[in-house]
Order: structure tokens, then C-alpha cells, then sequence
């Protein structure tokens, strides 16, 4: 017998049509959810700031999401299983966003919550993995739910101040298109449910980069309310605003005389431009950033401080287990390994005269988990949240909360997560991604963090009905709730092994701030 999946459709000539301050658009419901894609929120000459879209007469159909940024071409796919990807046509007039809602009634006032896709300020897009789908975050989280592309790598962040007004904010574009897009929200979102006056940044990896980006951005003051930073806090840079600033301009102008001039740059296709980076770079990969000193970018906190205007925002601000340590995802059936085989591991990763002190600290920060692990903890994204959170309450910041996602699956005989392996529970779409599956765990907790962020988009605090004992850090508690088997808030819990770990780690593990390395020495 034919199983029916689809309850309800609905997509007509007048329903579902909502006004924009642009003009009108279609989207259609399915199972309840109104869905709106492929909407352009702004327009923008290449380099340069953008612009809101132009205004249209007819009704335009906004089904199907729209362009994506350009990007380095991909080798080879990765990660399918866990990550399964969606490739979409490409453009850099890519300035186009969703929205997911179950009403569309302006008295409705549904919280709000933007999400930022990750791949750093390089690469990624909003639909590129499956578990982006905001269908069941609207559905269950009862929020309107918006995702949105804008420019990356050169198109948005190539600091070309020097050759002329127009390219004044060319250093800091792609960010400014989500702020144009904040805009957008703020004029339009009333009209598919939501509460301009309620919206919450969400963004993990190089989209937690931009939560944490918009808050040194005065252009983007009072166009959000609440910021979850989701394993987007890196260690800190050695050199002062002035001189990245000045790094970035030079990078430019490289990048100019290998084009030829500023006119062929202008021109030249996103394959030779992507080439291009990479023969100037030296590398295939560029690592773009919002360049300070540009616009109303101050430039980041560890340099330029936290904003006196972000400090009253709420926040969340957390991290993954493992996040990006070598050989988290290399050896299987780790359960199964003897005694000797979990000890060798951790002599391999910090050397034989600190791992007894390693594995005492371990077991004393995680006590529910195989020793084997302590092999593989971060402390590369762990160690400067922390020190996020405790600089910000320092500097007066309210309600600002940490969090350690650390879920182990039944993938591979037991693998401990890894960077952005809770984004499936995030956006409570683990049913749809098998290789996050452990048994009932799972669902619990993908509730636990999922109506923790809800709650959180609606009131500031976290604490719901799933979780009900998560505490702000403070700066005499460096409170921590750890998503896990043996879920709890936790104190200052693997300080101690935070500190070895970062002494004796043979990774490639950066350290954090270097004011926080002077203080430490």
C-alpha cells in the first residue's frame, strides 16, 4: 500500500502571496509550513556595498533556493555519510534568503532565528548540507526560521581601499550583505509571522565567525537581539588590527598586478578568479576574513574589545568535543580497544611523560566516557570560548552561556563528535542523518539542545522543560553544560586538562590569544 507522505500542499495563483517592501511573492505550504525561497534581499556590483533589491510588479515565485556563492572548485566530496551535500547553481549576485513559517499573520510575532552556514568566510552556502533544512526547527522550535547566501572569499572580503571610494568597504562586503539582509528582516518578517523586535544570530563554525563579526559591526546594532556562536571562536592573532588591515590591502594589491589591472579583475571569471587566489596565495585554500579598520567593522574582540552596545545581548557561546583534531574520525570500533591500545593513544598524542596526568584529568572532567578520548579533545576551539565568555562577563557582557556538545554515536563502533556534527540535533533534524544515530540517546539529546537554543530564541535563557539547570558563566563560576550521556552543568570542569592538553598536544592545535599565552607564561 501507497504510504503518504505529504499530508497537505498548497501553491495557487493567490495563496500563499505575501507583500514585501520590494514586492509581492509565492511560496507554498507543505504539511503545515509555509515556505518562501529563493527571496533577493539585496543587489551589489562586484567589490562593492550592496544595495536593497530592485522592486518588482508582478508576483515572483519564491519556491526554489536561489544562487550560492562561488567558491574553490571541490576536489572530491567528503564526510556523505555524516554530512550528506547539496550542490547548487552558482553566482556572485547571490544575495538571496528562505524563510520557514507556520503563520503568516503580522500579530502572530514569532521569534526569529537567522542561521549562518559554516565554511569559514570561504566557502559554504545555506543549503549545502541536508541537515540546514529549516522545517523542523520552525515546526517543533515554533520560530520563524531564515537562512541566507551572501559573498564569500574575494567576491566579499578582497580589501581594495586603495583604489578608489567605491571599494571602500570591499574588505567587509559579505558581512554587509547580512546586514542588509537583517534590514530586510526587520522591514519584512512581521508579514510571514515573525517579531522583528525578537531575532536571534545563529551561525556555527565560519557562520559562528559571523555572529561574532556582527557584533563589531555598528551597522548591524539593533537589528538582532540574542547570538549563539556554535564552535566559532578561534585562538586570536599576534598582530593589531592596523597591521591586518594593512596585510589584506597588500594581498589586494598582488592580486590586482597578477590580474593585470583592477579593469580585468573586474571582469575575469570565477574560475580564473579562484585560480588566481591560489597562485597568489600559494595555496588552494586562502583563508578570508572580514578585514578590520573597514567601514563599521571594529575589528575582533581580543583586539579591539567587546562593544559596549553587544554587552547587553544575550549570548551562547559553545563548542564540539573533538571539533577538528586529527585522527578523531580515523580508527574504528574504538570500544573495542584493550587497556594498552587506549594508553598507547594518548602516549602517540602527548608523549609518554604526561599521559598519566592527562588520563587522570580526562577522567575526572568526563567520567561517562572510554579513556581512549582523551586522545582526541580540543582544546584549539575549546580553550579561547572559554576565554570568550569569561572576557565578555569580565567586561561587563550579560547572560552569556557555554556550552560542550559531546555526543557519542554508534558510527564506526563508537566515535566521539567531531566539528559540526551537532547540527543534525541544532535544527532537530538527526532522523534524517544515520550516522548520528545511538540508540534513544539520540533523540534525547537532540531535545535537550534543541528546545535549550528555542527557549533561548524566545526569552534569552536556555533553561526549558528538557533542561532546567543550565547556569550563565560568571566570573566567579565558569559554568559549563555539557551535552552528553551524562548531560549537566558543569564548573570549570576540564580546566585542568584544558592546560595540559595545550602544553603537550603534538597536533596541529594553534594556541589561543597571545595575551592570554603571555599570562599564562
Amino acid at each position: 500500500m501507497y504510504n503518504k507522505v505529504i499530508k497537505n500542499f498548497l501553491c495557487s495563483e493567490f495563496d500563499p502571496v505575501v507583500q514585501t517592501t520590494a514586492g509581492k511573492v509565492r511560496g507554498y505550504r507543505l504539511n503545515e509550513i509555509y515556505n518562501f525561497r529563493g527571496i533577493r534581499y539585496a543587489k551589489a556590483k562586484r567589490f562593492q556595498m550592496p544595495e536593497p533589491a530592485d522592486p518588482w510588479d508582478d508576483i515572483l515565485d519564491a519556491q526554489d533556493y536561489g544562487h550560492v556563492c562561488p567558491c574553490r572548485p571541490e576536489h572530491a566530496t567528503v564526510g556523505n555519510l555524516a554530512f550528506p551535500k547539496r550542490y547548487w547553481l552558482a553566482d556572485e549576485n547571490c544575495q538571496y534568503l528562505n524563510i520557514w513559517t507556520k503563520q503568516l499573520d503580522p500579530d502572530a510575532k514569532k521569534p526569529v532565528v537567522l542561521w549562518l552556514h559554516g565554511g569559514g568566510f570561504a566557502a559554504g552556502s545555506c543549503l549545502e548540507l541536508e541537515c540546514y533544512d529549516g522545517e523542523n526547527m520552525c515546526r517543533y522550535g515554533d520560530v520563524v526560521q531564515v537562512s541566507l547566501n551572501h559573498r564569500l572569499n574575494i567576491y566579499g572580503f578582497l580589501d581594495l581601499s586603495d583604489y578608489g571610494p567605491e571599494y571602500e568597504h570591499s574588505g567587509i562586503v559579505g558581512m554587509e550583505d547580512i546586514v542588509m539582509a537583517l534590514q530586510w528582516i526587520h522591514d519584512n518578517i512581521a508579514s510571514f509571522g515573525g517579531d522583528p523586535d525578537n531575532v536571534t544570530i545563529l551561525g556555527e563554525s565560519g557562520g559562528g565567525g559571523k555572529v561574532r563579526a556582527l557584533m563589531q559591526m555598528t551597522s548591524a546594532d539593533g537589528l538582532y537581539h540574542r547570538a549563539i556562536v556554535d564552535s566559532g571562536i578561534l585562538p586570536g592573532q599576534s598582530i593589531t588590527p592596523a597591521e591586518e588591515k594593512q596585510a589584506a590591502k597588500d594581498f589586494a594589491r598582488r592580486i590586482v598586478d597578477a590580474a593585470g589591472n583592477l579593469d580585468a579583475l573586474e571582469k575575469m571569471d570565477n574560475y580564473h578568479l579562484q585560480k588566481l587566489v591560489a597562485q597568489v596565495a600559494g595555496a588552494d585554500f586562502f583563508n578570508w576574513n572580514p578585514v578590520p579598520c573597514t567601514g563599521s567593522y571594529t575589528g575582533e574582540w581580543y583586539n579591539a574589545g567587546f562593544r559596549k552596545e553587544t554587552l547587553s545581548v544575550p549570548m551562547i557561546v559553545g563548542s564540539v568535543f573533538s571539533e577538528l583534531v586529527p585522527r578523531a574520525q580515523e580508527i574504528n570500533n574504538k570500544n573495542a580497544l584493550s587497556k594498552q591500545a587506549r594508553y598507547q593513544a594518548i602516549v602517540d598524542a602527548y608523549g609518554a611523560s604526561p599521559a598519566p596526568a592527562i588520563m587522570e584529568a580526562f577522567q575526572k572532567a568526563y567520567p561517562e566516557f572510554n579513556v581512549y578520548y582523551a586522545s582526541l579533545v580540543d582544546c584549539m576551539v575549546r580553550r579561547p570560548t572559554v576565554e570568550f565568555c569569561l572576557k565578555r562577563v569580565a567586561s561587563g557582557g550579560k547572560d552569556t552561556y557555554n556550552f560542550l556538545f559531546a555526543h557519542e554515536t554508534n558510527y564506526k563502533g563508537g566515535l566521539i563528535s567531531t566539528h559540526a556534527d551537532e547540527l543534525p540535533f541544532v535544527f532537530h533534524n538527526a532522523e534524517y542523518i544515520g550516522a548520528v544515530f545511538a540508540g534513544e540517546e539520540t533523540w534525547k539529546i537532540q531535545d535537550e539542545i534543541f528546545y535549550s537554543f528555542m527557549a533561548f530564541a524566545k526569552t534569552g535563557n536556555p533553561n526549558n522543560e528538557k533542561i532546567t539547570h543550565w547556569a550563565k558563566v560568571t566570573q566567579a563560576e565558569h559554568n559549563c553544560f555539557v551535552f552528553s550521556k551524562a548531560p549537566g552543568n558543569r564548573v570549570a570542569h576540564d580546566e585542568e586538562l584544558m592546560k595540559l592538553v595545550g602544553q603537550y598536544s603534538k597536533y596541529a592545535q594553534p594556541r589561543w590569544s597571545k595575551k592570554q599565552e603571555n599570562e599564562e607564561n
